[in-house]
């Protein structure tokens, strides 16, 4: 099973079963992930930065890379927990307020993400 880290204050870490969305995982691991909408790729209040493992994230479908665009989060570390799906071990931060600046990642930082496992 995947391994999933939400690096928060009150962040939580363990296995789940893999084709979870990351908020699917976050509710499974007892870690209360913003989601305004419901789930339903709507809003940005779930949105993640990948730090590991990206490559263990589904694709990024069209929805979801609109919904990050529109709200200037285009860089490939951003995704959303409820379209994200988990394949293999991640570790994502977690904003701690809907429109908290994204972390300092630039793209080098970017592509090694993309690598990590």
């Amino acid at each position: 099973m995947p391994h999933v880290t939400f690096l928060h204050p009150d962040g939580k870490s363990g296995e789940v079963p893999a084709d979870l969305t990351l908020l699917e995982a976050a509710e499974a691991l007892g870690f209360p992930l913003n989601h305004d909408c419901g789930g339903n790729a709507s809003c940005t209040t779930c949105r993640v930065e990948v730090q590991a493992g990206g490559e263990h994230l589904s694709e990024i479908d069209f929805e979801e890379q609109d919904l990050l665009d529109r709200e200037a989060l285009s860089e490939p570390w951003h995704r959303l927990g409820c379209q994200a799906r988990v394949t293999g071990n991640v570790i994502v931060r977690v904003p701690e307020k809907k429109w908290e600046a994204p972390s300092a990642a630039g793209p080098a930082e970017a592509k090694q993400v993309g690598r990590a496992s």
